[in-house]
């Protein structure tokens, strides 16, 4: 007979709530079965950051037991029947945590704050997360952490025994790989008065050694192997016939539209001293009536795309444009937008390019100008040469300063001459781009969509209907000037038919991850937490040595 829930005691409650956030940590990795980094470059970044912890003038942290003696073989958590060291733990963690610090770094890049709150150069134990326990206690970024190298060590040791039995083998380039990862780090504990074996045991305990460290290598990247087998297995198995039959059905779902809109707010009246529920409703009503009432005149008026702007402008009194503009929005993303009514309006058939319509939600009172009905896209490839801005402000970038790299731009392309190749472009690029992600590829950007959310005008100009390969052009964004060059419109390359693909895909992979990490399946974790809360709380007090060896030589 199940336990009833309210005879749970309060430890009882907390393991299965900390299952639970560990379960959920690993399904954040079921994505990942699609598109895990490459494993030796998570180990170059994990190893960078924790060869900066380590030697920074103090001799590191050894792990002992309770007599004060080190532990060499301390287990300290089992998948399966594969045993977890404490120094393989502490590797997991370093995992973790070199993942949370990457993620906080994107955010400040991207947005300028980092909503995550994670401080890297402070100890976790003295941050708050974004998560809670079961009695809604916030949780610390160690505790956290924890379960986050609790779940990277289950997926890491549960898909490399898949690979092993599937006879999943490395391929040289990976071997070669591996040998070039081991060097770079041999060289760089070299520098720093360390033996690679030095390092690697001072940093994560006895038992951590060079084999062990191309043993976590090979792992990784066996793991990757499989699950990139796994993906091509269970796409290859899903016919053009069930995609196309999924698309008829929903086919709203996964087409796009161009539009146009503005939300006048409805605002939430308050009950004055004495008034009725009726009566505070009636007036609600009519207040929001009024707004809906100049929400039509607005549309009336809306003639073109042009003209809705200024009836806002004349509506708000303002000179600025607060109408918002959609390119190549799904349904979901309008219908989040501006409501279920609206974005059904606007992905019906029939509908067409100039129409208007307005739409009463819970919130507001929306219009809505149709600037580009329902439609499907391909992928088209091209190549770039990125021309940055030589400024002295980049968030202030002057006439002079952007004329300049225009020039830099049209002498390259001019250069080309008449007939322009794709070969003599590509090595233009190699040889002059500032995007060195795609310098090595001639500035290649393969199969991209309009759904990938490029910059403005690089989009724009990739997908006009009108382009044909071999089309040059340099197109202006905030990044500098992008030299383009046309390379094929993929007419097969549906975005529907991948779209479709990928989310069937990703379902089948992870029922096929949640099956593999069962709770009491044979990849079940039993943790062993003296050892995993000495690891995080090992990890703390290192980074608090560093601050106080940084204070104390500041």
């Amino acid at each position: 007979m199940a336990k009833n829930e309210s005879s749970k005691s309060k430890a009882e409650l907390y393991r299965e709530e900390r299952k639970a956030r560990i379960a959920k940590a690993a399904k954040k990795n079921a994505k990942s079965i699609e598109k895990r980094t490459t494993a030796a470059g998570i180990i170059k970044k994990v190893v960078a950051i924790v060869l900066v912890v380590a030697i920074v003038g103090f001799a590191g942290f050894k792990i002992l037991d309770s007599t004060g003696v080190i532990n060499r073989a301390a287990t300290a958590l089992k998948v399966g029947d594969t045993k977890v060291s404490v120094a393989e733990f502490n590797y997991y963690y370093s995992m973790a945590f070199n993942e949370m610090s990457n993620q906080a770094y994107q955010y400040e890049q991207a947005y300028g704050y980092n909503p995550l709150g994670f401080d890297s150069s402070l100890p976790p134990d003295e941050q708050e997360s974004t998560q809670k326990d079961e009695d809604g206690n916030i949780l610390t970024w160690d505790v956290v952490l924890k379960d986050r190298a609790v779940a990277i060590a289950q997926q890491t040791i549960g898909y490399y025994n898949e690979a092993v039995a599937a006879g999943t083998e490395l391929t040289e380039d990976q071997k070669a790989e591996i040998n070039e990862t081991v060097e770079t780090y041999r060289t760089q504990a070299a520098e720093n008065n360390y033996s690679l074996n030095a390092f690697l045991k001072t940093y994560f305990g006895a038992g951590f050694n060079e084999k062990a460290f191309v043993k976590q290598l090979e792992m990784e990247l066996l793991a990757q192997n499989f699950t990139d087998a796994k993906q091509k297995e269970v796409s290859d198995a899903i016919t053009d016939e069930t995609v196309a039959a999924e698309y008829k059905a929903n086919q709203k779902e996964y087409d796009y539209a161009d539009v146009r809109y503005y939300s006048i707010a409805f605002k939430t009246l308050t009950k004055n001293e004495g008034e009725t529920d009726d009566a505070l409703k009636a007036r609600q009503k009519a207040e929001n009536d009024k707004l809906i009432a100049a929400a039509k005149d607005i549309a009336a008026k809306a003639t073109d795309e042009n003209a809705l702007i200024e009836a806002v402008k004349a509506y708000n009194d303002s000179k600025e444009d607060t109408t918002k503009k959609l390119i190549a929005t799904s349904y979901t993303s309008l219908d989040t937008a501006i409501g279920t009514e609206g974005a059904d309006w606007v992905f019906a058939a029939g509908r067409k390019a100039g129409e208007v319509n307005t739409f009463a939600g819970e919130k507001a009172a929306n219009i809505v100008f149709i600037i580009k009905p329902a439609y499907t896209s391909n992928s088209v490839s091209v190549r770039h040469c990125l021309v940055e801005f030589d400024a002295k402000d980049e968030n202030n970038v002057t006439d002079a300063e952007k004329q300049a790299a225009n020039k830099i731009a049209n002498d390259l392309l001019t250069g080309l001459g008449d007939k322009v190749t794709e070969d003599a472009f590509s090595k233009m690029v190699t040889e002059n781009t500032a995007d060195t992600a795609s310098a090595e590829t001639g500035g290649l950007y393969e199969n991209i969509r309009i759904s990938d959310n490029y910059v403005e005008n690089f989009e724009k100009w990739s997908f006009d209907p009108a382009r044909k390969a071999g089309d040059t052009g340099i197109v202006e964004t905030e990044y500098g000037y992008h030299i383009m060059y046309f390379v094929s419109d993929n007419t097969d390359d549906v975005d529907w038919k991948a779209a479709i693909k990928d989310e069937m895909t990703s379902e089948e992979l992870t029922a096929f991850q949640e099956d593999l990490f069962k709770e009491d399946g044979k990849n079940f974790v039993d943790e062993k937490t003296m050892w995993t809360d000495r690891v995080a709380k090992q990890y703390c007090d290192t980074i608090r040595k560093n601050l106080a060896y940084s204070q104390m030589y500041s």
